[in-house]
């Protein structure tokens, strides 16, 4: 995992050196947005594949019962990400109809094999894996700063710095609480460990 995860953060500071960071990140802003915008439909599968479980799976209520208050706490910031774009000039609908790269849908998609063909629980080291770096307002700051760019540009990127530390927090103490097994712990070590992977790469089709 360690190696993984520093993969990504080569590649994001990559990005964040970059001297064209003016014009790379609201390209970065538009991948996060497609990605964002899969996050409620990936939790709504993973919540109906939870009530699927049989009547008396430990994992059943307790994984159904969080994918839906995440869902509640992830809706419209897809909408949110777009509104900061449109703010700063950029067009929706040139957003909404650029087709995401393979590895976005890639990096997206082998979370619903998971779920459809394997459990649900592995949406949670996806889900523990994108929150888990928000990023700090001193980044936000000289981002800000060196690019010259709108301050609506960040509204959304600030916001989530500020609510991913609890949102990680519940879902480390959830984790915990739950009585997984070492199949259910290798598949979320593999999601998580797949999603630093495929955002790596996504980032650095950005550059």
């Amino acid at each position: 995992m360690a190696m993984t995860n520093g993969h990504l953060i080569r590649s994001l500071d990559a990005l964040w050196s970059s001297p064209d960071i003016a014009r790379l990140f609201p390209e970065y802003l538009i991948l996060l947005h497609q990605v964002i915008r899969a996050s409620v439909p990936l939790m709504e599968a993973a919540r109906s594949e939870a009530l699927k479980l049989p009547i008396g799976d430990p994992l059943r209520d307790p994984l159904a019962s969080y994918f839906q208050h995440h869902i509640d706490e992830e809706r419209d910031h897809d909408d949110w990400t777009l509104e900061d774009l449109s703010a700063a000039g950029f067009s929706k609908d040139e957003i909404l109809n650029r087709i995401p790269l393979p590895t976005t849908a890639a990096f997206v998609g082998c979370q619903y094999y998971w779920i459809y063909h394997h459990h649900p629980v592995g949406l949670l080291g996806y889900i523990l894996m994108l929150e888990s770096d928000p990023g700090t307002t001193e980044v936000y700051d000289d981002l800000e700063r060196r690019t010259g760019l709108p301050k609506t540009l960040f509204r959304t990127y600030r916001m989530h710095g500020e609510l991913d530390p609890q949102h990680v927090k519940e879902l480390d103490e959830f984790i915990d609480s739950l009585p997984l097994s070492e199949s259910h712990l290798s598949l979320m070590g593999i999601s998580a460990m797949s999603a630093c992977i495929g955002f790596a790469e996504c980032v650095t089709r950005l550059q």
